[in-house]
């Protein structure tokens, strides 16, 4: 038997279904919030009226449903974001076991 793997990049390569430990805002969640999010939704220029430059602002808003929500519609879909580029599910996966461990900030 042969076993191959292809990949179009390294991250393609994570088991992002084995998270183990306890997901945490400062030391997981910020990165991608800053990465993806802050561009569009911060304290100077806050898209859709949303601010994520804070945990609290975007613990409110993965609280409410908006952020799961809009991070996984398919692409083509006007209310995704990333605005026209879907999130990679790896980082799609730290939000929502961020949401699922209750939150933590540290």
């Amino acid at each position: 038997m042969l076993i191959s793997c292809a990949s179009t990049s390294p991250d393609d390569l994570i088991d992002d279904t084995a998270i183990t430990t306890p997901i945490k805002y400062n030391t997981d969640v910020f990165q991608i919030v800053e990465s993806q999010c802050l561009s569009c939704h911060n304290d100077n220029f806050a898209s859709g009226n949303n601010s994520y430059s804070t945990y609290a602002q975007f613990r409110d808003a993965t609280e409410n449903g908006d952020v799961i929500d809009r991070i996984t519609r398919n692409v083509g879909d006007p209310s995704l974001m990333p605005q026209g580029n879907q999130m990679p599910q790896n980082l799609i996966d730290i939000i929502t076991k961020w949401q699922t461990d209750g939150y933590l900030e540290n």
